[in-house]
């Protein structure tokens, strides 16, 4: 067992746990992963079968590498672990158990996405007759699923009820599923189906948790029924990062947990990846929260470093100008743009700075934008590939049968559903009887013909990577793009490429027959979410909210907009306990960064088109490390910080020049080519004044 040799004490006593609940509190940058792996591959290594141990988290990304870990440390038969997210094991669970629900149900039931669901309540509030410009879907969404998951009683306003229970019915008649039921229907079958629970308590010998602090009150009690005969539960994880309270997360949780199985306590408090001066900003910050289950102090051997920097400006368009500038010295100075982060609490937030990277020339990327999977040309592909698996799926026909175009209006596929719902079948049945003018009935059974062809074609192939060639080229998708002939068709067509690409790692990573292969990869696709992103990282700056980069680290962090009312919001100043999820925020931004911090804010900051004044954020003082003054961007002494025109000056990365205006703070300075004229903050760290 050479991995224990790597542990640190801390780490080597949580994982030689001799069982039992234990909850290690694992601080940022403490090596959680390495030590929930290095538990499972010390179980398998003490003879725990990998098929009865399941460890649970929250991307899909992190349960691959997590697996692709333990068999690094055990061997291939370590495959057999059950090292899912939440929503997948909920997945596994139902193939095998939906059936047994009294919601009619079939094991090949299908998972729509949040865009999917948006479109399903879109379409219920028009059938019922109700004003959709009256509703906000995506608010809907959002409400509908905190319903099922808090298990509310009842919603405030009738019409909401009303277009729920429709979203609710229509999912269970055509055989889809949400993220939301993935879960409820999992925990539904433990709570009332005694076999299926005594089972399940029985096979798994061992149930881990990752990133414990995530879990909302449905994961707990799903993990609460599993571990409650064995109480062999490893949970990891860190209330003090703990951000999710709007996705439905429970910070109450950690304390459950503690009294509900009397587990004992672990720290993890060494950390790997910063430096101490932004450790104690980090310690000191969230030492302000009172509500801390486990509270820890975390240390690190890399040294001192540099403390935070905090730099304030006049207003928002000059602090966005401090960043890039910034960013372009660090860069000259062999920093890389992808190790610089720009954090901010929202990403109405982003603009200023996108812009001002833009008229820079540096290049960034938003982290967290629209995801792969919920592209057009993607979401378009995978319809069509359900559709000829189980025709009478409504919901995937109605959004391919007309793309390409085949002269099949609106007014035809209403009348289509209608004969559908009045006779009791599919629409792709009803086809042969709905009564439509002669050219969009043609259209119709050529689209049937079309479709039986291509279930024909599927059951011809070997192999996944077979699909996307085949299925491009008999439905006209491809020639479609290219007559559109323009550079978003090329990026289209390169989408879809790109899904080749899936396909043929499919065939590799999958076993069974074609179908059963197919089946487990439109599985996986379903379950991605927006932070299972495949982002191309090489040389950008990323742009990102706090959420999105939770997990991640950076040589270089910049937490902008630090103002009171946007951070910490305006909403949060009236609830305490919304406050203190705030501060966890800012605590989750500061230990990102590994070597340099920067905290910006401005007086002035224009917002819905008014300007306002603002205070910095109660974050800036509270993270200041007390043992030395606060440390405001300023490398030059009062002689050299004023500059006239007329000035010489030198600048780290354009050289000598001279100074042709200065407005306020910002000096307007001749460089020589290919600089040209730059305009810079004169109290630019860069930027120095020289003798002639």
């Amino acid at each position: 067992m050479n991995f224990l040799a790597t542990l640190n004490e801390s780490q080597l006593k949580a994982v030689i746990h001799p069982g039992g609940p234990l909850f290690v509190v694992a601080g940022a940058g403490t090596g959680k992963t390495k030590t929930l792996t290095s538990r499972i591959a010390y179980l398998i290594m003490n003879g725990v079968n990998p098929s009865h141990i399941l460890a649970v988290t929250f991307t899909n990304k992190a349960a691959r590498e997590m697996k692709q870990r333990v068999v690094d440390m055990t061997g291939p038969h370590a495959m057999s672990v059950w090292l899912y997210t939440f929503h997948a094991f909920g997945l596994q669970i139902l193939r095998r158990h939906i059936a047994e629900l009294s919601y009619g149900y079939r094991p090949n039931f299908n998972v729509i996405d949040e865009d999917d669901g948006k479109k399903i309540i879109q379409d219920q509030i028009k059938d019922l007759g109700l004003d959709v410009k009256m509703f906000s879907t995506k608010l809907l969404k959002n409400l509908f699923s905190l319903y099922k998951s808090r298990r509310l009683e009842k919603f405030e306003r009738t019409d909401e009820e009303k277009i729920f229970k429709k979203y609710q019915s229509y999912l269970r008649e055509n055989q889809l599923l949400d993220f939301d039921d993935l879960l409820l229907y999992t925990l539904e079958l433990l709570e009332d189906y005694p076999r299926i629970r005594d089972h399940y308590q029985t096979y798994f010998e061992h149930v881990l948790v990752d990133e414990f602090q995530d879990t909302d009150s449905i994961q707990y009690k799903v993990l609460h029924l599993l571990g409650a005969r064995h109480k062999n539960v490893f949970v990891v994880g860190d209330p003090d990062q703990s951000i999710y309270a709007f996705r439905g997360a429970n910070y109450e949780n950690a304390r459950k947990f503690m009294k509900d199985f009397g587990a004992t306590q672990i720290l993890l408090e060494q950390n790997y990846r910063s430096t101490n001066k932004i450790l104690q900003a980090a310690n000191q910050l969230i030492n302000y929260n009172f509500d801390r289950p486990a509270a820890k102090n975390l240390e690190s051997d890399k040294g001192d470093g540099e403390a935070p920097f905090y730099h304030h400006t006049q207003n928002d368009i000059r602090e966005s100008f401090f960043v890039v500038n910034e960013i372009k010295r660090l860069h000259s100075l062999g920093y890389p743009y992808e190790e610089m982060a720009v954090l901010y609490r929202n990403n109405a937030l982003s603009r200023l700075f996108e812009e001002a990277m833009i008229k820079e020339g540096i290049p960034y990327i938003i982290y967290g934008g629209i995801s792969f999977y919920e592209r057009k040309e993607i979401k378009d592909a995978l319809a069509y590939i359900r559709v000829v698996l189980d025709p009478t799926l409504d919901f995937y026909f109605k959004r391919i049968v007309n793309v390409p175009k085949r002269s099949i209006g609106l007014v035809s596929i209403q009348k289509l559903e209608t004969k559908a719902k009045e006779l009791g079948i599919s629409m792709f049945e009803a086809i042969d009887y709905v009564d439509l003018t002669p050219a969009a009935k043609q259209s119709l059974i050529d689209f049937k013909k079309l479709v039986i062809e291509m279930d024909k074609g599927f059951s011809e192939m070997e192999e996944l990577g077979q699909i996307m060639p085949y299925l491009m080229g008999k439905t006209g998708y491809i020639d479609m793009l290219r007559a559109e002939n323009d550079d978003i068709a090329d990026d289209r067509i390169q989408n879809l490429k790109e899904l080749q690409n899936v396909f043929v790692r499919g065939d590799q990573y999958y076993e069974g027959s074609f179908l059963e292969k197919l089946t487990e990869q439109l599985d996986q696709i379903a379950l991605y979410t927006d932070q299972d992103q495949e982002v191309d990282e090489f040389d950008h700056v990323k742009l990102s909210t706090y959420h999105q980069v939770k997990g991640l680290e950076f040589r270089v962090v910049f937490m902008v907009v630090m103002e009171e009312n946007i951070f910490p919001s305006d909403r949060s100043l009236m609830n305490p306990l919304e406050l203190e999820e705030e501060r966890r925020i800012a605590y989750v931004g500061i230990t990102r960064a590994k070597e340099k911090l920067y905290m910006s804010y401005a007086d002035e900051r224009l917002v819905y088109g008014s300007k306002r004044y603002s205070y910095p954020s109660r974050f800036i003082n509270e993270s200041r490390i007390k043992t030395e003054e606060p440390k405001l961007i300023d490398h030059q002494d009062s002689s050299s910080r004023f500059l006239k025109t007329g000035d010489h000056v030198e600048h780290n990365v354009f050289g000598t020049g001279v100074v042709i205006r200065v407005d306020d703070d910002i000096a307007t300075i001749a460089f020589a080519m290919p600089h040209g004229i730059k305009k810079i903050l004169e109290s630019h760290p860069a930027l120095k004044k020289t003798r002639k």
